[in-house]
């Protein structure tokens, strides 16, 4: 259906969001607000923005979580979503180089909300606010007939501003930590169908779903050789295809280096699935994924390198073969 407004930002083949996908709209969207001011150093299409400010390098990032698209009440409890709230922000400007320090949160409540559900939320936000340093300053609240809808602005900030579009052929590609427990932990949570209310007694199963619910933002220190980065926020696939599609190049995966928990390792086989699926395609894992000269000194996992052009992995059979950019993506059916 045409757009009936005539200053509608979206012209009406555009609209079909199921065909462009998130990232689609994005590009839209990031074409028209293109701006030239001298104080953006990176606007649309990375994780955060940069701005210049007066004391040196600002970044911004937004996140917004909606109950039924990112969460569901009858898996999370109240401080759980808090704490994960904060947390995605937070690996925003990590995956910047940059430091986070001041957050304000936005929240649509419904009437079945209570004030101690607040109260709770709010105690997995201070909890980890306290733990990465990170002031809350303020936001906004109304009420909301459709679910509980979360939205929040973290804003950092960073000497060295590190995107998306500057890997280069040659360079290694590292993950920081293992990959797909969030999308074994969210299986996991859906099988039982009920909130884990305690992780004190710490089981294998447990840590993949804590992966999920409760993520640790990574930091890396030294940032002085990584040439771009990443969070790994919707899959290793499609996260290292935003950074070869940036910085105009390729990438070459060796299957057997991705790293895999032992955990996650375990409940696959008893699944009878490949757990090589999770880490390659399943989202929320937070890690960070950086490309960087392949002798660096890290304690991250090097899984591939950077090539002129082409996305490609090798199996544990030494054969190539192509991969596409995917895995989780709004609109997409």
């Amino acid at each position: 259906m045409p757009c009936p407004y005539s200053l509608c930002p979206l012209s009406p083949n555009i609209m079909q969001l199921s065909k462009i996908g998130e990232f689609g709209l994005i590009k839209n969207i990031r074409t028209r607000c293109k701006n030239s001011s001298p104080d953006i150093l990176t606007g649309i299409g990375d994780d955060a923005a940069a701005v210049k400010t007066i004391r040196g390098k600002g970044l911004f990032t937004s996140d917004i979580l909606i109950e039924g698209t990112h969460f569901d009440l009858s898996l999370t409890t109240f401080y759980q979503l808090g704490w994960k709230f904060l947390a995605i922000n937070i690996s925003d400007i990590f995956a910047m180089g940059g430091r986070p320090d001041y957050f304000i949160a936005g929240l649509g409540i419904p009437s079945a909300c209570r004030s101690r559900d607040i109260d709770e939320l709010y105690s997995g936000i201070l909890d980890i606010a306290r733990k990465f340093n990170v002031k809350i300053i303020g936001g906004d609240t109304c009420s909301s007939e459709r679910g509980l809808v979360l939205s929040g602005t973290l804003i950092g900030s960073g000497k060295k501003i590190i995107t998306r579009s500057t890997a280069r052929p040659g360079d290694g590609i590292f993950v920081t930590k293992t990959l797909g427990d969030s999308a074994m932990g969210l299986e996991l949570l859906k099988k039982g169908g009920k909130k884990v209310q305690s992780f004190s007694n710490f089981t294998p199963r447990l840590k993949l779903i804590k992966r999920h619910l409760m993520p640790e933002p990574a930091l890396i220190r030294n940032t002085s050789r990584i040439t771009s980065m990443i969070d790994t926020s919707d899959g290793l696939f499609l996260d290292l295809g935003h950074i070869c599609d940036e910085s105009h190049i390729g990438a070459l995966i060796y299957s057997d280096d991705v790293p895999v928990s032992p955990a996650l390792a375990a409940e696959a086989k008893t699944a009878g699935k490949d757990p090589l699926e999770f880490a390659l395609k399943g989202g929320e894992d937070y890690a960070l994924l950086f490309t960087a000269p392949k002798n660096i000194r890290t304690r991250a996992f090097r899984i591939g390198e950077m090539i002129e052009r082409g996305l490609y992995i090798i199996d544990s059979d030494g054969k190539k073969k192509p991969f596409k950019a995917e895995g989780y993506e709004h609109f997409k059916k």
